[in-house]
């Protein structure tokens, strides 16, 4: 696949659609519930996923991006699906050392399908991902110490700025 064909398969259905709810219980009390629809955004990157994800993608410049999440993480596997469609390494950092040593379950092995190196650390050392000098050990036991660290659930600063484009759409 090229990267334009990588780049096509990526490619958003933005705006996401809204979709009436009709009920009559809705109707007997004068409620529209309209429903957005950023589950159809893209199908591997569903929900705030793409949004979320988008701008920390375009930070990372084809760096290796590095990110978090527990054994059923959706994170880890949007961030696995976009570093395939996209040609990124990415690099799964995963809650439960003892988990190394048992089968993947199917989410991770998704993430592992398209890609993503998985690292899994014990629970002490994931509660402490945020000190600079564990996220380093982290980074280093990767072998990713240049990599774009995307936070747990991918909630960062260039997360918010790329959801800020729901809030346009629903004006």
């Amino acid at each position: 696949m090229t990267s334009s064909d990588a780049l096509a398969d990526l490619r958003p259905r933005l705006p996401s659609p809204l979709e009436e709810a009709v009920d009559a219980r809705f109707e007997r009390h004068g409620v529209r519930l309209l429903l957005k629809r950023d589950d159809l955004v893209h199908p591997e990157l569903v929900g705030n996923k793409w949004r979320k994800l988008a701008p920390n993608l375009a930070a990372a410049g084809g760096r290796t991006v590095l990110t978090f999440g527990g054994a059923y993480s959706n994170h880890l596997r949007a961030t696995a699906a976009a570093g395939r469609l996209l040609g990124l390494r990415t690099v799964g950092v995963v809650r439960g050392e003892e988990l190394a040593d048992r089968p993947l379950n199917p989410s991770l092995a998704r993430c592992a399908a398209d890609g993503m190196r998985l690292c899994f650390v014990t629970r002490s050392v994931y509660r402490r991902k945020t000190d600079p000098d564990t996220l380093a050990a982290v980074l280093r036991a990767a072998g990713a110490e240049d990599a774009l660290v995307v936070p747990e659930g991918g909630s960062n600063a260039a997360a918010v700025r790329g959801c800020v484009e729901l809030g346009r759409e629903l004006a």
